[in-house]
């Protein structure tokens, strides 16, 4: 394995920020995008499994636990060698909790197995979530401050 060159990486770099982009806005077909169609997702215990199934689960949980998430990645490694490539992110992931009680940040690294296959390019095959630690702040969280443009969790959102 060796570094991947400029366009490899970016090419990995967007697929990785479709997927968080594709969690905060819960758009399945952008996290969809991240993946080839055969890939897999291991959460730990609470998920292993399908893309296909990942996909459902993770938005049913965001949509009853969240009114709001920001999942932000730095430290991205890549080590490219003949259409393969591991990967390890850094994560920060925001969760503001349903009424603004309480707001959830979680220290984590996606450790990913990425392909480069005709007709779709690098994306995910396998991803594996390492939980580092994660931290709870009980308050009052207000998700859009009066005066500011609100965020919507789907395709209605401004970013569209």
């Amino acid at each position: 394995m060796s570094d991947a060159s400029a366009g490899v990486r970016r090419e990995i770099t967007d697929a990785l920020h479709r997927y968080c982009r594709g969690i905060d806005r819960m758009d399945a077909d952008l996290i969809r995008s991240a993946y080839h169609s055969d890939g897999y997702d291991d959460h730990g215990d609470v998920f292993r499994g399908s893309v296909d199934d990942y996909i459902p689960w993770v938005l049913g949980v965001l949509a009853e636990r969240f009114d709001s998430t920001m999942h932000t990645l730095s430290n991205i490694s890549i080590n490219e060698d003949g259409g393969v490539a591991n990967v390890e992110s850094y994560l920060i992931a925001y969760h503001v909790t349903k009424g603004g009680g309480t707001l959830k940040v979680f220290g984590a690294r996606y450790v990913d197995r990425f392909e480069d296959r005709p007709g779709g390019g690098w994306r995910i095959t396998h991803r594996t979530l390492v939980s580092e630690w994660q931290t709870e702040q009980v308050g009052q969280f207000v998700v859009t401050p009066p005066g500011t443009v609100p965020p919507t969790r789907d395709r209605t959102d401004p970013s569209y």
